[in-house]
């Protein structure tokens, strides 16, 4: 039996910082995300973010690399 954890800490940010996620956008913002780790088989752990970034902590099924988990985000 084998056995892995990988989490990883991926934080996006809006083009030159600029403060375009409002509030009233992030939960249907934090749900899209929610689904599509969901549909990838990982596990979201902690999303959280201000109007210029967020931050998203998840772990990633073995079978999806990085980029393209990163990429369909």
């Amino acid at each position: 039996m084998s056995y892995r954890q990988i989490i990883y800490q991926i934080v996006f940010a809006t083009k030159n910082r600029e403060k375009t996620i409002t509030n009233e956008h992030c939960d249907e913002l934090y749900k899209y995300i929610w689904g599509v780790i969901k549909k990838r088989n990982g596990t979201l752990f902690r999303i959280n973010g201000i109007e210029d970034h967020i931050h998203i902590l998840s772990d990633l099924h073995p079978s999806i690399s990085l980029a393209d988990y990163v990429k369909e985000i």
